[in-house]
């Protein structure tokens, strides 16, 4: 009987013990479900939700609290590049489209404290704009960096050294129908330079072109001159010397060339040439104000019109372009203007930036590159290249004889 009510007890205090922990188990999920739902609560402030500490809400109900909420700073989209975009670059639709999956030019979230009134936020402000310098990706859009015709803003502004790219010079070198794909370049276009040089033999002490002239002493002469018997040497002068030969008759023979010489043609490239005008620069002119119409005033005469003006004269065609090179190449140009080099142009396509790998063209090349056997050929195809054509007398042997 005793050990019954021991077994009872033991039981009455395990169902005590157990009922006590579940009622701290509960209390404390109640407790900690009231602090989370308590915590943060959603308001409503100068028309825009946003999260705040409960104890300074109050109820938790979404009611306005003003006076105890900070609000968020007010943000603003703004125009950004997506990626590096080069001077000169013409923005179109497809840099915005937002269905591309990287496009080039995107709308990013700022600080409105942060953008002034330069900065540009809509994505249809940049649409056929040019860009008017490198703009690296990140790079937010201001109205200072895009010009309907950066030629036309650059020239109002600077002039022509605005459109100089960075680290190059520009200078005029001559142009013409031919040389210039007849008249096809325009500024801010990029061309290539073709250079074509005519190398010619000289003599290397005296610096000329060969063949060297000759003058032979054949034999002492004499003739009188009134009483006087004078001694006078002959000679005989051969304007293009050549080399003597042995015929096969075994006579020795003088051969001469039958003209002068003729150049070694080598022609190049320089690449990547920018036009930054064509034609004399004219500086910008002013806005004209109309001349207002006059009244006529009633009682007095009507001005009889002037005359049909004459038609304004086509101006002739430009004569000179201005390219920017690095320093190198311009020195290189000059060297080559003073030289009497060939020139002409290669227009790019717009947006060809490229550097090719390009080889100088002769003679040897031609023939290894459409491997042409050498070969002794009745005709020629290149020219002396504007040198003098030998005269009769330039190709015979000559002299002053004793008389």
């Amino acid at each position: 009987m005793k050990g019954r009510n021991i077994l009872i007890m033991l039981l009455i205090v395990v169902l005590i013990a157990a009922l006590g922990g579940y009622l701290y188990i509960n209390t404390q999920s109640s407790d900690s479900g009231t602090s989370e739902s308590t915590e943060n609560i959603l308001v409503e402030i100068n028309g825009e939700m946003v999260t705040v500490p409960a104890e300074n809400g109050g109820g938790g109900d979404g009611a306005v609290l003003s006076e105890t909420a900070t609000p968020l700073p007010p943000m603003v989209d703004v125009v950004v590049s997506n990626q590096n975009l080069p001077r000169g670059y013409y923005i179109t639709e497809a840099d915005i489209d937002p269905n591309v999956p990287f496009p080039n030019v995107i709308l990013e979230s700022r600080l409105s404290a942060n953008v002034n009134s330069n900065v540009v936020t809509d994505l249809r402000e940049v649409v056929g704009k040019f860009v008017r310098s490198d703009i690296s990706q990140g790079q937010t859009f201001t109205a200072d960096i895009l010009a309907d015709d950066p030629r036309v803003a650059g020239t109002e502004k600077f002039g022509p050294s605005s459109l100089i790219p960075e680290g190059q010079v520009a200078a005029a070198l001559p142009y013409s129908r031919l040389a210039s794909v007849a008249y096809g370049i325009s500024e801010g276009d990029y061309i290539d330079i073709l250079l074509t040089f005519n190398f010619y033999q000289i003599d290397e002490e005296f610096q000329t072109y060969l063949q060297n002239a000759a003058v032979f002493y054949l034999e002492d002469t004499t003739a009188t001159e009134g009483d006087t018997v004078v001694a006078r040497p002959d000679i005989m002068v051969v304007p293009s010397y050549g080399r003597f030969e042995q015929l096969p008759t075994g006579d020795i023979a003088h051969v001469f060339p039958s003209e002068y010489q003729r150049p070694v043609v080598v022609s190049m490239i320089l690449q990547k040439a920018k036009v930054i005008q064509v034609g004399d620069w004219m500086p910008t002119e002013g806005v004209k104000v109309p001349t207002p119409t006059p009244v006529p005033v009633e009682g007095e005469p009507t001005a009889t019109p002037a005359g049909a003006q004459q038609p304004t004269p086509t101006p002739p065609p430009p004569d000179v372009v201005l390219l920017a090179l690095s320093p190198q190449q311009q020195l290189l140009l000059k060297y080559a203007i003073e030289s009497d080099v060939d020139i002409d142009y290669a227009l790019r396509q717009p947006n060809d930036r490229q550097l090719y790998t390009v080889d100088a063209v002769d003679l040897n090349y031609i023939l290894d590159r459409f491997n042409i056997e050498p070969q002794t050929f009745n005709y020629t195809v290149d020219s002396p290249y504007g040198t003098p054509e030998p005269t009769a007398e330039s190709g015979e042997s000559g002299g002053g004889g004793s008389g």
